[in-house]
């Protein structure tokens, strides 16, 4: 099995790039070359390069590829439409074509964001889609190509995981700031689903093994607030949590608006794989074994 993987050296990349090579060939396109080892082929280049994108694509003759790669800053979307457009639309278009073309298939990581917010309760796939900002557009614009194919399969979702070089992700700012003390403003009405980066690329591997295609949210089973999350995470990773402020999201100015209301349904996947979802403190607590793992 030829494993084909863009935003190889993100977060979620570098889990599935790590995992899956332990299985199939496994060929890791980003800007940077990333984790290195048996079975894992690197192509760095600008994945919104059409022209290097189809070389890479021929070249490599994927069964599947698993599309990460994205501008997961919101905000910086609003100020670069044209680059989100080219990176989650256009980019996902070439590879839908070619896969389609070739009987392979295609795995889009799309996102929570591309509903309002406004609903009581968790969102199903049937529920109306509503982005509110640049980034949930493209991502949702990039699902077309992807429910067109034969063989695509769309996961939205909404992932944790600590990147520690960079703290870049939310999860691993929290940590930071929970180890050193910062203040850290966490919203007390903003909810969302989230799911391990670990956890999610373990469905990956299962969903490569036993396909599935659609659209489907893949998600913790419950839900909890963003603050109740920092507060979780200081309790697991025995931290305190007295730095913790509780703001309302509406208290900040962004340049994208965000929905308050992220909460994703997962009984939809959580049938069809035949697999138990963990919940949002099951996540937390997979951090802590990585953390825990990499730094004793």
């Amino acid at each position: 099995m030829r494993v084909g993987i863009t935003g190889a050296s993100g977060m979620l990349g570098t889990e599935l790039v790590i995992l899956l090579s332990k299985s199939y060939r496994v060929f890791a396109t980003s800007r940077s070359k990333g984790s290195e080892g048996k079975n894992i082929e690197w192509d760095c280049f600008d994945l919104t390069d059409i022209t290097l994108l189809n070389k890479w694509l021929y070249k490599i003759r994927p069964d599947v590829v698993i599309h990460c790669a994205a501008i997961v800053n919101v905000d910086l979307c609003e100020e670069s439409v044209d680059l989100a457009t080219q990176l989650h639309v256009e980019t996902t278009k070439v590879m839908s074509d070619y896969l389609d073309c070739n009987n392979a298939r295609l795995i889009y990581i799309s996102t929570d964001s591309v509903f309002d917010g406004k609903k009581q309760g968790s969102y199903r796939e049937s529920d109306t889609v509503s982005p509110l900002n640049v980034y949930a557009k493209t991502k949702l614009m990039g699902e077309k190509p992807v429910n067109s194919m034969n063989n695509g399969l769309v996961l939205r979702t909404n992932i944790v995981g600590l990147v520690q070089e960079h703290n870049t992700s939310f999860a691993g700012w929290i940590l930071k700031g929970l180890i050193d003390g910062d203040p850290l403003n966490l919203f007390y009405d903003v909810y969302f689903s989230p799911l391990s980066v670990h956890d999610l690329s373990l469905i990956i591997e299962k969903i490569i093994d036993n396909p599935i295609f659609g659209l489907y949210h893949c998600a913790s089973r419950d839900s909890i607030s963003k603050y109740d999350f920092g507060k979780k995470m200081a309790k697991i990773f025995r931290l305190p949590d007295l730095n913790l402020n509780k703001i309302s999201v509406d208290s900040l100015e962004f340049n994208a608006s965000r929905p308050k209301n992220m909460a994703l349904n997962i009984k939809e996947i959580s049938s069809v794989l035949e697999y138990d979802f963990p919940s949002a403190i099951d996540a937390i607590k997979s951090m802590k074994r990585q953390y825990h793992d990499k730094n004793n």
